[in-house]
């Protein structure tokens, strides 16, 4: 025996808004890390200074990756969710139509 549940499109589609804020806000946190510049010679003049450097450029370059891949995985969710309550909705609508309902 199938267990039985229910989904609420409504759900849905809230839970959708709410990511959807978060997509942004990563979005809004990637540019401001995009802005930040360092002058030449900002961990000193050692020789190791500029190992420390390119480790930094390097650390920065894969956050900026990690928060483009997380905002992309996080707006293909909100798309399924939405998605996923449209179908709900339409479903919802076809069975009522073809037991006579509107």
């Amino acid at each position: 025996m199938s267990a039985q549940f229910d989904v609420d499109p409504q759900a849905l589609r809230t839970y959708a808004r709410n990511v959807d804020k978060d997509v942004e806000r990563i979005r809004r946190i990637r540019n401001k890390i995009d802005q930040v510049t360092l002058s030449p010679g900002a961990f000193g003049r050692l020789p190791e200074s500029d190992e420390l450097a390119k480790d930094y450029e390097k650390q920065r370059s894969d956050s900026m990756d990690d928060l483009k891949d997380a905002a992309s995985t996080l707006e293909a969710i909100v798309d399924a969710m939405r998605d996923t309550a449209n179908a709900y909705d339409q479903t919802e609508d076809d069975i009522n139509v073809s037991f006579g309902g509107q």
